[in-house]
């Protein structure tokens, strides 16, 4: 199990500590390495708000390419969702590699943001639990605030059916009844919603699967329309959590 020493990297502290802690100020010189598992999972409204700030983004899809880079280089951690579990066969070239980087994440205190199979994969990394829920969570849905942070209670957008227990260490924000829907780990943040989501990548997701909709008796175009009615509210309250995801990593 990762701790969280006291230590940080000397160009990401020089670089952060050149603002007051406002969200809006921009990140000059601060670079992210962003782990899409699957080329169709955009980091849509996150990648926005990211690139708004300052911060310069390099991407890499460790589906196609299993080496995810080593950290050196690097003053933020990103993964995002994927079609698949952190458990299932899809992952198994590359799993380790990146459960190898949240763990050095964690040790080196290099802040981490994690969405869906991100969040899972962290939990994972660190000591937790991931398992099949039985409380599948599909649409929008409202999230238990328990502790303050930069969760809102939403409503969020959700398509999982895996849960995870909480890694030793880990402050846990925010619940629904299938589990931890949110936490913090030092300066990192993980979360099992998807403040990214845009209806371009719902068609995204839809084209790699959409199977789940029939599964679990959810109407997808109706789901579709909540969607682009909700579009301005989703990207403000996306724009929001990654504010204070990155003042949380000042």
């Amino acid at each position: 199990m990762a701790a969280v020493p006291a230590m940080w990297s000397p160009r990401a502290h020089r670089a952060l500590r050149r603002r007051q802690l406002s969200s809006g100020d921009t990140l000059p010189d601060v670079r992210a390495l962003v782990v899409k598992p699957h080329r169709l999972e955009d980091p849509g409204t996150v990648d926005e708000r990211l690139r708004e700030r300052g911060v310069e983004l390099v991407e890499h899809i460790p589906s196609e390419d299993p080496d995810i880079p080593p950290l050196d280089g690097f003053d933020l951690l990103l993964c995002f969702g994927a079609p698949w579990s952190v458990y299932g066969p899809e992952v198994r070239p590359w799993i380790e590699t990146l459960l190898l980087r949240l763990r050095e994440s964690a040790e080196r205190d290099i802040p981490y943001l994690g969405i869906c199979f991100g969040a899972q994969a962290h939990a994972k990394a660190l000591g937790g639990d991931v398992f099949k829920t039985d409380r599948w969570e599909l649409g929008f849905g409202t999230v238990n605030v328990v502790q303050d942070g930069p969760v809102e209670p939403g409503p969020w957008m959700m398509w999982h059916s895996d849960a995870f227990s909480l890694p030793e260490g880990a402050r846990l924000l925010a619940t629904t009844e299938s589990g931890p829907q949110a936490y913090a780990f030092g300066r990192s943040l993980v979360v099992q919603f998807h403040p990214e989501i845009t209806p371009k990548i719902f068609g995204g997701w839809c084209q790699i699967d959409d199977s789940d909709f029939e599964r679990f008796g959810v109407d997808k175009e109706e789901l579709r329309a909540e969607l682009d009615e909700r579009a301005d509210d989703i990207c403000a309250r996306s724009h929001r959590l990654v504010d204070g995801f990155l003042d949380g990593a000042a």
